[in-house]
């Protein structure tokens, strides 16, 4: 009987360390990475896990507890920045870096990394730099204050179509298609994973260009600009195209066949069917040379 409680009394104790240990950790973590200033997210964890800082962290020596607790915060603070200078190094050239610092800093604010991956840590940024721009003056043409958002969705566009599956491993997409395939419904297409379609405010294929090659580059003008972003034998190809070449592709991401595809978009575009199947089958071999569109049989 006395054996059976010293039993009971170790695991106890044992259980009592390993709880102690996760209550620590959770503490550290809220300090590290919740919003906020340094004392503000000490707060927040003292009074979470009913804990004191001065309980938790030594004294010890010339480095003071908020010192000590600030290489943590501020290291992974530090860490996502590096992130977001990776996934944006186009929109951080144009923007500067003090600015771009200050949008990347108020982003990370506001969107917390929660993803087991950091590649979906800036996915909202262009998002977040459309809603925080500054307001329109009235009389005043502020449009351009919007291109660090388009160029940042370009950015974003382009690193998924990088990431996403392409047609690498595929059967070569290498047969020879005419306009009786398209009419009588044999031409099976499907779209390819890495394939990013955007519709912007303006043109940004040369400015993106210009910026990436650290060249003389005049801003853009406001205008509607439909761009597809893919990948075809590991390069990755950006092509601005008309709108109608921007419906079709989207047609083609829920159709298995073009005849299909050309039809949707006709009755929903109130297009002459024959005019787009014409387009559509000129098309085509763009299409798949920029690797928008494969061709299955």
């Amino acid at each position: 009987m006395r054996r059976f409680q010293i039993r009971l009394i170790f695991n106890y104790r044992h259980q009592m360390v390993k709880q102690d240990t996760v209550l620590l950790q959770n503490w550290l973590r809220t300090v590290v990475m919740a919003p906020g200033f340094l004392k503000q997210k000490v707060g927040l964890a003292n009074h979470r896990y009913r804990v004191n800082e001065h309980d938790v962290v030594s004294d010890e020596g010339t480095a003071s507890i908020y010192a000590r607790l600030n290489v943590y915060s501020s290291g992974y603070l530090l860490r996502l920045l590096d992130c977001m200078y990776a996934d944006y190094a186009i929109s951080k050239k144009f923007m500067g870096d003090d600015v771009f610092d200050g949008f990347a800093k108020a982003y990370l604010m506001y969107h917390p990394s929660t993803s087991f991956t950091l590649y979906d840590l800036g996915k909202a940024f262009p998002d977040f730099l459309d809603k925080t721009k500054p307001k329109p003056e009235e009389g005043e043409d502020n449009s351009y204050f919007e291109i660090p958002a388009a160029l940042a969705r370009v950015e974003r566009a382009r690193q998924v179509a990088m990431r996403a599956p392409g047609t690498e491993n595929d059967v070569p997409d290498v047969e020879v298609i005419d306009i009786h395939d398209v009419l009588f419904k044999t031409v099976n297409i499907k779209i390819p994973e890495c394939l990013q379609l955007l519709e912007l405010d303006f043109p940004m294929k040369q400015f993106f260009g210009a910026v990436y090659r650290e060249e003389e580059y005049e801003l853009p003008s406001p205008q509607k600009t439909f761009m597809a972003i893919s990948r075809k034998n590991y390069r990755v190809v950006m092509e601005e195209i008309t709108e109608v070449q921007y419906r079709l592709l989207q047609e083609c991401s829920t159709h298995t066949d073009l005849y299909s595809a050309v039809s949707a978009l006709s009755a929903n575009q109130n297009i002459p069917s024959a005019e787009l199947l014409t387009d559509a089958f000129l098309w085509m071999p763009y299409f798949r040379n920029c690797g928008f569109v494969q061709v299955t049989g």
